[in-house]
């Protein structure tokens, strides 16, 4: 009588660093970051959470100095290199299924768009005011398109976004702004933060055509205006 052996782990058979020999990216990132080798120790036991990313990018980690701009862009790219080699290291070691990476990848995307978002509308109502239509204060809509908005963003994924605000108005500072402008302001920052390449590379390339009326359209579109799109491009379909 025979009895199967149990599955091996990886952990068994090698170290997750000789997993990395398959990928490049990993081995360079690995000789400009040895200090990154941790992310393979913890990679044997647990996957990146989205929690974890949030505490990753608390502001006491990174908002100090003269730009803070600039610190929470380099932030988020060590965020998404450190994520990217623990992600690589468990899923050629066998360790993460496939919906590990997808929900990884789509974990990241959205915390980083929030920190962004959040770190950008705090500066521009600092400047500019609060944008208000009848009274209440209006906030910027980030809504995932593609494979962001189903969940299945995979490691050489871009971002499909569309930016949407409820209401027209201008903001409440010394220094009005229509919301439009406002927000388009925003969506912008939002943009240059993930996308810029910089010496340590970027976080997510950013595609915005799915807005409304693609390129030829605003980068930021109102409720109202969203309705109209709607209304005409059904009945272009339809007809």
């Amino acid at each position: 009588m025979t009895t199967a052996s149990p599955p091996p782990t990886f952990s068994d058979t090698a170290s997750l660093r000789s997993a990395l020999r398959y990928s490049r990216y990993a081995q360079r990132l690995l000789e400009a970051r040895p200090e990154y080798a941790e992310e393979l120790e913890r990679g044997r036991t647990e996957a990146w959470s989205a929690a974890a990313m949030r505490a990753f990018l608390a502001p006491d980690s990174w908002q100090r100095g003269d730009d803070p701009e600039a610190a929470l862009a380099a932030r988020l790219r060590e965020l998404r290199a450190r994520v990217m080699l623990r992600l690589a290291a468990r899923d050629l070691a066998g360790l993460a299924p496939l919906e590990e990476v997808t929900t990884t990848m789509t974990a990241l995307a959205e915390v980083a768009l929030q920190t962004a978002l959040d770190f950008h509308y705090a500066r521009l109502t600092a400047r500019y005011g609060r944008p208000l239509a009848e009274g209440r204060v209006q906030p910027l809509l980030v809504v995932g398109m593609g494979k962001l908005g189903g969940g299945e963003l995979n490691v050489s994924s871009d971002i499909d976004l569309v930016f949407l605000y409820p209401g027209e108005g201008e903001t409440d500072g010394e220094r009005p702004l229509a919301n439009q402008e406002f927000f388009v302001r925003l969506g912008q920052r939002i943009i240059r933060t993930l996308s810029e390449v910089t010496a340590d590379g970027q976080v997510f390339r950013v595609d915005m055509r799915l807005r409304p009326w693609g390129d030829a359209g605003a980068l930021a579109t109102g409720f109202e205006a969203l309705e109209q799109y709607f209304v005409a491009h059904g009945r272009r379909s339809g007809g």
